[in-house]
């Protein structure tokens, strides 16, 4: 029997962490166990398990499962239902596991394998079932709710959020399984504060006496979430407060609806979260395990389609959140919870759910000799053959999918501006430190964009920007290729150029048609490409006219600061004279 490759330090022992860019909550547990485990000396790297799958199958599984939530929700839940239990569940655990031999190899250096990802469980638990993998395994799942795809045999260990999703665990499938609790970083592990609640009102404009109902989309804003606000609003229960992701439309729709606030991509979720009088989500995520652990009762309404409703009713049943499925149910939950002793009752069964850090136990499991049964490793062609007959139509789908959506919806990762004229000028490394320049952008609301190449800004240099309250965005250098790896790397350069000096979803701008190559590698990459309807070199004759939503780029690199100011001011008055509003490229979170 082979064993385990052991450590060779007895301290510092080396964990692999699989997770997938799937949402925000399978990838935040993954960071943040890599960062305890750092903490504590050991060696830990997280990989995306979309990346091991053959055939760049993962951008497209992505696209279509979006795809599925947004445009047809009914297809997704009866997919969903079927792949746990029904007929199609053992050619979707087959589908799952292709990416084991990318894994296998990766896995030769470590001695622990962790999933936060449904998939990389069954991949790992294949692995280990046919002893091809000698470290132990484990499934730390994220969800509440236990679907079958989280779940196999030849996982060593399950680690669960909830004592009941590990009771499931154990009864179908047998696997050692029990509850930690939430993993969250240090700056949610304590229930917010007076003053905490006092900031977070002063940060969205609101007084002590308002009532605020944060309406959390999850970190891709997909769903009906517009229609929650709205209804929050009109029954006058309180002020939603709508957190959208990187759902730059849906940020756009509610900034025109009185009495609602919308916000994009934020940091300061704890902040909101303790000014926050109850939370209503659609998805069961991360954002509601965050409420759990600061102190906000929880509604779940309007859930997405399969994992949505399943982990609500999963966490209603745990007596740590409600659910609603109408808007009446909704209205009397609000009132219910709110500011009273039920909500309060709620929060403290919810702070019950944080019982232990995982770490120690993971390093312990990291540290031991696991001996390893050797099974059979006899094809099952049969079962390979039903695999590949499901594989190929489903990623054949998948891209005409993608591409039927390109077409009727501007291309998936093509950024559309709305009732705004969005600007944007290129400069170059020495006009951003040109304090001039730098005024002149942000008095006009114009974005700068930055790219890769000789004289281009650096990330100090976007780090300055951001700083002067100017926002940045990338730009490719326009040149076209028959190369894909050529394109691949020129949006990857120009993604890196922003990204490198800010943690959010880098926007960049295409100073040319992009392709599907392209579309696909932003799209894997979360890169939000942008389209200029207009591209003029510093100097030129501005259009004969602007509509609404279209977007702007000026290349102003190696102009002086007074030529700069001046083609800006032009711009600006021009789109004035035609009482369009100009907004910079990338939109602004902005409060009513």
């Amino acid at each position: 029997m082979p064993r385990a490759r052991a450590s060779t330090a007895a301290d510092s022992p080396s964990v692999l962490i699989i997770s997938a860019a799937m949402g925000a909550g399978h990838d935040g547990v993954a960071y943040e166990l890599q960062r305890r485990l750092h903490a504590r000396g050991a060696a830990a790297e997280v990989y995306d398990y979309l990346e091991m799958l053959p055939g760049r199958m993962g951008p497209f599984y992505r696209t279509v499962y979006q795809g599925q939530l947004k445009y047809a929700p009914g297809s997704y839940e009866w997919l969903y239902g079927k792949m746990d239990r029904g007929v199609i569940a053992p050619v979707a655990h087959r589908l799952g596991q292709m990416g084991k031999r990318k894994l296998r190899r990766l896995a030769r250096d470590y001695d622990l394998v962790v999933s936060t990802y449904p998939l990389g469980c069954q991949a790992t638990g294949a692995l280990r079932a046919k002893g091809k993998l000698a470290i132990p395994a484990v499934g730390f799942l994220t969800d509440v709710d236990v679907h079958g795809l989280w779940l196999h045999p030849g996982i060593d260990r399950n680690l669960t959020v909830w004592h009941g999703s590990a009771a499931e665990a154990i009864n179908r499938v047998g696997v050692p399984s029990h509850a930690v609790g939430p993993v969250l970083p240090d700056a949610f592990l304590e229930p917010a504060s007076e003053v905490e609640r006092k900031e977070g009102r002063e940060l969205l404009g609101l007084d002590e006496d308002a009532t605020i109902v944060l309406v959390v989309a999850g970190s891709w804003g997909v769903g009906d979430i517009g229609g929650t606000a709205r209804a929050i609003r009109d029954a006058g229960v309180g002020t939603p407060v709508v957190l959208c992701g990187h759902n730059d439309d849906l940020v756009a729709e509610l900034d025109r609806e009185d009495g609602v606030i919308a916000l994009g991509w934020t940091r300061e979720v704890r902040r909101l979260l303790a000014a926050a009088d109850v939370l209503v989500h659609n998805a069961g995520g991360l954002s509601c395990l965050e409420g759990f652990a600061v102190g906000v009762p929880v509604i779940g309404f309007a859930c997405l389609p399969g994992h949505g409703h399943r982990n609500s009713l999963a966490m209603k049943e745990a007596g740590v959140a409600a659910d609603a499925t109408t808007t009446e149910e909704l209205i009397a939950e609000i009132r219910r919870l709110g500011r009273s002793d039920a909500g309060a009752a709620m929060v403290q069964r919810a702070r019950a759910l944080f019982l232990s850090d995982p770490t120690d136990e993971l390093l312990e499991l990291a540290r031991s000799w696991v001996t390893v049964p050797v099974r059979s490793a006899a094809r099952t062609w049969t079962a390979r053959l039903a695999a590949v007959t499901v594989a190929v139509p489903v990623t054949l789908g998948a891209l005409s999918f993608g591409v039927a959506q390109a077409g009727v919806h501007g291309g998936f990762g093509v950024a559309e501006g709305k009732d705004a004229v969005y600007v944007a000028a290129i400069v170059d490394h020495l006009q951003v430190a040109d304090a001039a320049v730098v005024a002149a952008l942000r008095t006009h609301r114009v974005s700068a964009a930055v790219g890769p190449g000789s004289g281009a800004p650096t990330p100090t240099d976007v780090r300055a920007l951001l700083g002067a309250g100017v926002t940045v965005v990338g730009t490719d250098p326009g040149v076209r290729s028959r190369n894909p790896r050529r394109l691949r790397d020129s949006i990857n350069a120009a993604a890196a150029a922003v990204a490198a000096a800010q943690d959010e979803r880098p926007k960049v701008v295409c100073l040319r048609a992009p392709g599907m190559v392209e579309r696909v590698v932003a799209w894997d990459h979360d890169v939000q490409l942008a389209l200029p309807h207009v591209v003029l070199t510093g100097g030129q004759p501005l259009p004969t006219e602007l509509k609404p939503g279209q977007q702007v780029v000026l290349d102003e690199r190696g102009r002086t600061s007074a030529q700069v100011s001046s083609d800006l001011r032009a711009l600006t008055a021009f789109i004035a004279s035609h009482d369009l509003p100009e907004q910079p490229m990338r939109a602004l979170w902005r409060t009513k």
